[in-house]
């Protein structure tokens, strides 16, 4: 038996696959069956597979997991005929067919008003290579093998028992230890051998029961317990009350503390998972590790729509850590890759960091997809982590290249008057950073072969200022960290909250920075 699949939603709506295999993988990767070019799609994302008669659906460990009729299946599913099967954002309708040897085309209706589609040997053959849909739009032969190269593969591990070797030697529970053989002859007086093992006290009446030399330096040999047992021995009788009392109170203790460890709580709600982008930071963290917020082992996608009558370009903005190599992590936005996230540095909790998107690569007044792919997980589970995110929208002026080099340069000559007065206001180094970042942002819309040296002059300016905005705002963090601990707390609660007079707005990590070390400061 073989089966159709017809994409029902999206770009490609309409598009046929035909397979008479007993297995056909779907994922992102060269090796499968059906290539989905589709950020949303795992690389291997799921399998349709013949047993018996039936034909089932299996999910390959997806991180968007695999669902028939709206429902995520938990691992495998049989198919009916007109299922629906949603794979990340793509949506396809499945049919059986059966196939015959010669013939032309049939169609076979049942009972229940469900119908099989017949098709002929011949004519099933014509769809069996792989069906590839999805690809980026202008995507050259480069950029596929670069999507190939980056795709890993699902490695499931192997649980279980492990083996017992051949002849291995197996101990016997009934062998009892001959460490301690004690000869009743030898015993001191006063002490017995109880079932032909240790000794224990014989009470001797009207005497206090006493221990040899002997016993009392193999006691102390036994170490703690041993040095233990020997105080019990030699202790009075309102000494042995008191431990005992001792001992039933720390039991008690154990236990209540035990007791109130299973106790059931009321649970912690945690918000749902974000997963659009705005133009304010989102500082919930994303990735694998300890202490990560939302975990996502080798992806995260996120969307952001743009509403505008014009063209825009936008700057990806996020913060990242256990980064280890340059080629570890890629940004794509809209199926396009844009680079690799920096290693880590000394600075990484602080370090803001950006990518441009061209406006090429904005779909106006529609959802726009921006995508963090480990390539390296699985099969390895190396920690990484993002956050503070946020989207940065820029309005490209309906100019021609001279009216976009003059507004460049005026922008510019208002950054260069704030750089300037940078240490008269609190504000200024802010402003600077921004009227340049303006320029900069402005000549991207021209072709890089008519940029004027406005250009890079705006970026090493914004460069600048932006290392003296990190400048100050460790400046005024240590202020406030160093009054704090010579107990000057109003004195370091205004030198923090003086950090929005510097930072007016969140976009800089200083503001955050301060809250948090604030929180750390109140516990």
């Amino acid at each position: 038996m073989g089966f159709q699949l017809v994409i029902s939603e999206g770009k490609e709506a309409g598009r046929e696959f035909e397979f008479d295999q007993d297995s056909v993988v779907i994922g992102r990767t060269a090796e499968c069956d059906v290539i989905l070019y589709e950020a949303g799609v795992s690389r291997k994302h799921a399998r349709i597979l013949l047993e018996g008669a039936s034909l089932f659906i299996e999910d390959l460990g997806s991180s968007n997991g695999t669902k028939v009729n709206g429902a995520i299946i938990a691992r495998k599913q049989l198919l009916k005929d007109g299922d629906s099967i949603s794979m990340g954002p793509v949506v396809f309708n499945f049919k059986p067919v059966e196939l015959e040897p010669e013939g032309p085309t049939a169609e076979n209706s049942s009972e229940d008003g469900a119908h099989t589609r017949v098709v002929s040997m011949s004519e099933l053959k014509k769809s069996r290579n792989k069906g590839v849909a999805m690809m980026p739009k202008d995507a050259s032969r480069d950029q596929v093998a670069e999507m190939g190269r980056r795709s890993t593969q699902m490695m499931p591990a192997l649980k279980g028992p492990r083996p017992s070797l051949p002849g291995a030697r197996k101990s016997d529970p009934n062998k009892k230890s001959a460490r301690l053989a004690v000869r009743e002859n030898d015993l001191p007086e006063g002490v017995e051998v109880a079932g032909g093992g240790r000794p224990r006290l014989a009470r001797v009446s009207g005497e206090r029961p006493s221990l040899s030399a002997a016993d009392k330096a193999r006691f102390k040999r036994e170490g703690g317990l041993g040095r233990a047992k020997l105080w019990w021995f030699e202790a009075n009788q309102n000494q042995r009350i008191a431990a005992s009392t001792a001992g039933g109170i720390i039991t008690l203790g154990l236990l209540a503390g035990l007791i109130f460890a299973v106790m059931p709580r009321d649970p912690i709600t945690r918000p749902a998972e974000p997963e659009a982008l705005f133009g304010d930071p989102n500082e919930a963290s994303f990735g694998l590790g300890a202490g990560v917020d939302y975990e996502r082992e080798d992806s995260k996608t996120f969307d952001f729509e743009v509403k505008s009558p014009v063209q825009v370009m936008a700057v990806v903005h996020y913060m990242a850590r256990d980064i280890n190599s340059k080629d570890e992590v890629s940004i794509t936005v809209n199926g396009v890759e844009l680079g690799w996230l920096p290693p880590d540095t000394l600075d990484a909790n602080e370090r803001a960091l950006e990518v441009l998107v061209p406006a090429h690569l904005i779909k106006r007044n529609e959802i726009n997809t921006v995508t963090f792919d480990n390539v390296r997980n699985p099969p390895e589970a190396d920690p990484w982590r993002i956050w503070n995110l946020w989207i940065e929208v820029a309005v490209l002026p309906e100019k021609d290249d001279v009216g976009l080099i003059a507004d460049a340069e005026e922008k510019y000559r208002r950054g260069q008057l704030k750089w300037e007065q940078r240490d008269i206001g609190a504000s200024n180094r802010w402003d600077a950073y921004k009227n340049f970042r303006e320029a900069w942002l402005t000549l991207e819309a021209i072709p890089r072969e008519k940029r004027p040296y406005t250009y890079q002059l705006s970026r090493e300016k914004m460069n600048e200022a932006l290392r003296a905005l990190d400048e100050k705002c460790n400046e005024l963090l240590l202020k406030g960290k160093s009054a704090f601990q010579f107990g000057k707390y109003d004195q370091a609660r205004y030198e923090l909250g003086h950090i929005k007079d510097f930072f007016p707005t969140r976009a800089h990590p200083c503001q955050g920075r301060a809250d948090y070390e604030w929180q750390q400061m109140e516990l």
